[in-house]
């Protein structure tokens, strides 16, 4: 049994245009100790299905279908006071930005501290020897002295090492990272993933990266899922997908990288834009985006698939893959 299992799931805010749809019928799992990537670009749905699996959907927003089963209870319908013992304890997540998630005003200490007892019943002692074991733990140097500091008093990169350090506090099955490295350097970016990636192989612990890059994901997961308006639209193992990709619109995501690009060649990019939630076209939502696209593709929705061991909802995967090989005799 997964450890993670969302089934079908499906999100709709409710407006005064009617009711938009963020995700529609999303289904995937996640087994302990596996990594995940979900990529796409902005307003594919891959944060809303995090805050989906936490029950962190923001009012009007809701789930209306679909499950979410966790160590095989399906969370989707839990309250507040039973998540509490699921969010932030046995599912923790790590945001974009640092800043957002540490309170600027409280010491690192504090926070830590906060976090531990709002979980269990330990002393203050016993919280602040776990809080430095775990700063310790994700390589901040002078773990003792970092936790009487303040944020801002604190490089970029060590502020996100707090926060995973925060995520780990209460040793959960899984980590949720949304955009960990978007705001730091190249340097930074491959240490945090280095030690994203140590953690979960030191504690067998699940991780779901979310992430635009795919460069990112090629570092870090096993699996990966790509998301375009709300569907999966490709999924497997990482190394096939970013290899031999099926999807027109994994094949952009790949070819917009630039290091698929010379020196001072101008970059690849796919034409048009991610449509918006009330305006999701019928049919396959990347159809006025593809070259491949034809009547087809305006009117019947494509289903998730099995290609050469990969999962692709496309009418046309077979017709990439045959120019593709064609390309390469």
């Amino acid at each position: 049994m997964a450890l993670l299992e969302v089934k079908d799931l499906r999100v709709e805010f409710p407006s005064r245009h009617g009711v938009l749809t963020a995700l529609r019928g999303v289904s995937f799992f996640l087994n302990a100790g596996e990594r995940l990537g979900i990529v796409g670009e902005s307003g594919a749905g891959k944060s809303m299905a995090a805050f989906a699996i936490l029950n962190l959907v923001s009012a009007p927003g809701r789930i209306t279908a679909g499950q979410i089963l966790f160590e095989g209870r399906d969370i989707s319908n839990f309250t507040d006071t039973q998540m509490r013992a699921i969010r932030g304890n046995r599912i923790s997540m790590i945001f974009q930005d640092p800043m957002m998630t540490l309170n600027p005003v409280l010491t690192v200490g504090v926070q830590m501290v906060e976090a531990l007892k709002a979980h269990s019943s330990i002393s203050d002692y016993e919280a602040k020897r776990i809080s430095i074991d775990k700063l310790r733990e994700v390589a901040i140097p002078s773990p003792e002295s970092r936790f009487d500091a303040y944020p801002h008093e604190l490089s970029g990169g060590l502020r996100q090492r707090v926060v995973i350090a925060i995520a780990l506090l209460t040793d959960p099955a899984v980590i949720i990272a949304d955009e960990p490295t978007t705001a730091l350097d190249v340097t930074i970016q491959a240490e945090i993933l280095a030690l994203l990636l140590e953690l979960c192989r030191n504690h067998d612990m699940g991780l779901i990266l979310i992430t635009h890059d795919l460069a990112v994901v090629s570092q870090v997961t096993q699996r990966v899922l790509v998301m375009y308006a709300g569907r999966i639209v490709e999924e497997g193992v990482t190394r096939t997908i970013i290899t031999d990709p099926h999807h027109p619109y994994t094949h952009g995501l790949i070819a917009a990288l630039p290091q698929q690009n010379k020196p001072g060649e101008p970059l690849n990019q796919i034409p048009g834009t991610m449509p918006s939630l009330d305006a999701v076209p019928p049919g396959c939502a990347f159809h006025p985006r593809c070259e491949f696209a034809d009547s087809r593709c305006h009117e019947e929705l494509p289903e998730l698939r099995p290609i050469d061991g990969s999962g692709v909802a496309c009418h046309h995967a077979e017709r990439l893959r045959e120019l593709k090989q064609g390309a390469t005799e």
